[in-house]
């Protein structure tokens, strides 16, 4: 069954921009709490300063920003991840999640 939107409920472009960007938002913030997770994790279990710390902050920023370019980039991740450091985590569906 297909749900029927009325025409006078439907966004506009504008309104369309201001969802994306409020949820472009919230994925950022999501994106640095993870970093700061990671980072303190770093910190408290290797011994990670200032320095190794922001080296890792760039490291990230750069994998995220290729994340955004390269359309397999996540299954060269799951590669490493999964195959060369056997980490028991399961492989996404890229096809259906990058939809």
């Amino acid at each position: 069954m297909k749900a029927h939107i009325p025409a006078s409920m439907r966004l506009t472009k504008r309104e369309k921009a201001i969802v994306k960007e409020y949820d472009d938002s919230i994925q950022n913030e999501n994106f640095m709490r993870y970093v700061k997770l990671s980072i303190v994790a770093l910190h408290e279990q290797f011994g990670f300063g200032h320095d190794r710390a922001a080296d890792f902050l760039g490291t990230i920023s750069r994998l995220a920003e290729e994340a955004e370019k390269d359309e397999i980039f996540w299954e060269h991740i799951d590669k490493i991840v999964i195959e060369e450091l056997k980490l028991e985590l399961q492989r996404e569906n890229y096809k259906a999640v990058d939809r």
